[in-house]
């Protein structure tokens, strides 16, 4: 593999992890209801989850989801539903003190929804799937170079994850009020209700 592959590699995924998508999201919200420290394990998490699909991947079953829909479907429609189900969940979220939210909340139960966010999300696999591919070497051992592009892209998210955390971080004083937790809770939630519908509807 090329030093001209890697760099675009890095930049490509620079650019498409940047975006926000529901797990940036979830590592904002995390942070911004339970603080920094407990957003690792959301990070973790979404990690966890993005190593699950890209090893699907390198095993072929990104291409077999292009190739049978009905698979991409069922994908797609879980991951949304769950999303809707997270969303729906924030807006019943009962107002409690910042720090009584945060010692309640199990580190275990960040760590699996995260995951569950990140394994459900039918881009990814697919995206993985189509990408990798790409800056693979057939003439070469695949497994190093999988290795490789796995390891730069999980450290590539994962620092887009801590600066959408930090972001998360930095309105905790505000959420000490009541009545804008009320609001966090409530903005929050219809983002992720609005992200699960667009994933329905999308047409990738």
């Amino acid at each position: 593999m090329s030093l001209e592959q890697l760099w675009l590699f890095t930049s490509i995924t620079l650019i498409v992890s940047a975006s926000p998508g529901p797990v940036m999201l979830a590592c904002m919200i995390d942070a911004g209801r339970y603080g920094i420290v407990k957003s690792f394990y959301t990070m973790a998490g979404a990690s966890a989850g993005n190593l699950v699909l890209m090893l699907l991947s390198a095993l072929g079953l990104g291409l077999l989801v292009e190739q049978a829909e009905w698979i991409f479907h069922a994908i797609k429609w879980i991951g949304a539903a769950y999303l809707v189900y997270l969303g729906v969940q924030l807006w019943r979220t009962p107002l409690q003190a910042m720090e009584v939210a945060a010692r309640d909340i199990r580190s275990q139960h960040l760590f699996s929804k995260a995951f569950l966010v990140a394994v459900t999300n039918p881009k990814g696999l697919v995206y993985f799937g189509a990408l990798f591919p790409q800056f693979i070497d057939i003439q070469q051992p695949m497994p190093p170079q999988f290795a490789l592009l796995t390891v730069i892209f999980l450290v590539i998210d994962l620092i887009w994850m801590a600066i959408y955390a930090l972001g998360g971080r930095s309105i905790m004083r505000w959420l000490r009020s009541p009545e804008h937790q009320r609001w966090f809770n409530w903005i929050s939630g219809s983002v992720l209700i609005i992200a699960g519908i667009a994933l329905a509807l999308s047409k990738l």
